[in-house]
């Protein structure tokens, strides 16, 4: 159900943007940071092909087909997943793909604060929700 106007023809993530153009730019820089420059610090336990995994995996919670699909061509090209099996056994259930125990964990926590946010939006009646609220949701899992 959208809670804004969205421009037609945009899909997933470019709408939300064309509505707001002044948070664009930083929640750009944001993302980029967080699925692309920490994977590369000496301390990062992810790489971009694991972010990109969990950000595919909360994307098609959320069934948005478009970010799934970029979100999944990144991983399957960062994890050498060339049929994109690795990335459909994600999705489908991610409890018996072949990924580390570590990446299963972390699935379940981004799928279980993406239900709680899907949640918080349906029960939003009782609760005041400020004009950007869906744009910061809407990025979170994309």
């Amino acid at each position: 159900m959208p809670h804004i106007e969205l421009p037609a023809g945009l899909p997933g993530i470019r709408g939300p943007m064309a509505f707001s153009p002044e948070t664009a730019r930083p929640l750009n820089d944001l993302v980029n940071a967080l699925l692309r420059s920490n994977a590369h610090r000496p301390e990062s336990g992810l790489s971009e092909g694991e972010r990109e995994l969990i950000a595919t995996y909360v994307s098609s919670l959320n069934d948005c087909f478009f970010c799934q699909t970029i979100h999944g061509a990144v991983a399957s090209q960062h994890l050498g997943d060339d049929d994109w099996s690795l990335v459909q056994s994600v999705k489908c259930d991610p409890a018996t793909a072949s990924i580390s125990p570590k990446l299963k964990a972390l699935l379940t926590l981004a799928g279980s604060v993406q239900q709680g946010v899907r949640r918080l939006l349906l029960n939003k009646s009782r609760l005041p929700v400020p004009k950007e609220l869906p744009i910061m949701i809407f990025m979170i899992p994309c």
